[in-house]
């Protein structure tokens, strides 16, 4: 009689059940949030938020066949094995940042996508410690959900920093895509992504004005509901990049149009461990350039 070979079974997801900071439909109105000193009689912001509970699956514990299918096209965001070619892996020198690494992730996302060209705008280092003030260069991680831009706000990406080029190459299909990587392993505040696919676009993702002393723009606030799916990559480490798509001007049925996220504490974490330290870079992506 022949043998039988064992056929493995499917890994068991593995979650961690952490809040998560959304819009609260209390508010009636559409939220905004003031950069710079609102007009006088005007709050400051008046979005009003709720915490829920939800199921954060570690990515780690989902099979490969699984993982392949979360991608910035289908679900808004993609995991990418990427080793920093940067002597410097503190990311403590801005001239060094805004040189060698903005051209290695240029280089990583054309890799990706097949862009034609990539044009990185900004970046966000995020290595407060408890105690700490922020700064310009130095933030908290983000503890609430959004989107970082709006189709509108996306769209006014291109002219805010192309100019004579900007009308041309928005004719052409356009992302903006963020370049997420831990500068240490990651333990405390850990980065969660929204799966575009489980969320309600109509009525879970709101727009919210922002204002800036020389600017307005738009983000999307985001609303819970028991249909989303989210997920975070436990320990990840500096050579774990996650894609996150901001923007996309080419809607087509199936395609993720952004990626709902925030960071968010998880309580299997001691509350002593490291904070988060981590770099996002903010890439415009064209296709027809």
């Amino acid at each position: 009689m022949p043998s039988l070979t064992a056929v493995p079974e499917p890994p068991q997801h593995q979650s961690v059940a952490a809040e998560l900071i959304f819009l609260s439909p209390l508010l009636k109105e559409k939220p905004f949030h003031y950069r710079a000193p609102p007009p006088a009689g005007k709050p400051v912001s008046n979005v009003v938020t709720e915490s829920q509970v939800v199921n954060i699956t570690d990515l780690r514990t989902l099979s490969e066949g699984e993982r392949k299918g979360l991608t910035i096209d289908s679900a808004g965001f993609q995991i990418v094995e990427h080793k920093s070619s940067m002597a410097e892996k503190d990311f403590l020198d801005e001239a060094v940042i805004r040189d060698a690494y903005y051209k290695e992730c240029a280089e990583l996302l054309q890799s990706i996508t097949g862009a034609g060209r990539i044009f990185i705008y900004d970046h966000t280092v995020r290595r407060v410690k408890p105690g700490e003030a922020e700064s310009a260069g130095n933030r908290r991680p983000g503890l609430g959900v959004h989107g970082d831009q709006t189709p509108k706000a996306g769209a006014a990406q291109v002219y805010l920093h192309l100019g004579e080029e900007a009308e041309r190459l928005s004719k052409g299909r356009v992302q903006i895509i963020n370049v997420w990587r831990p500068i240490k392993p990651v333990v405390a505040t850990p980065l969660s992504y929204g799966d575009y696919r489980t969320f309600d676009a109509n009525k879970d993702l709101v727009g919210c004005d922002l204002f800036y002393p020389d600017r307005d723009g738009e983000i999307y606030n985001v609303k819970h509901n028991a249909a989303q799916k989210w997920y975070y990559m436990k320990d990840q480490t500096p050579e774990e990049t996650v894609l996150l798509k901001c923007y996309e001007s080419e809607e087509k049925p199936g395609r993720a149009l952004m990626t709902p996220h925030s960071a968010f504490i998880d309580p299997t974490v001691p509350a002593d461990a490291p904070a988060r330290e981590s770099i996002e870079v903010r890439a415009l992506v064209f296709y027809d350039n």
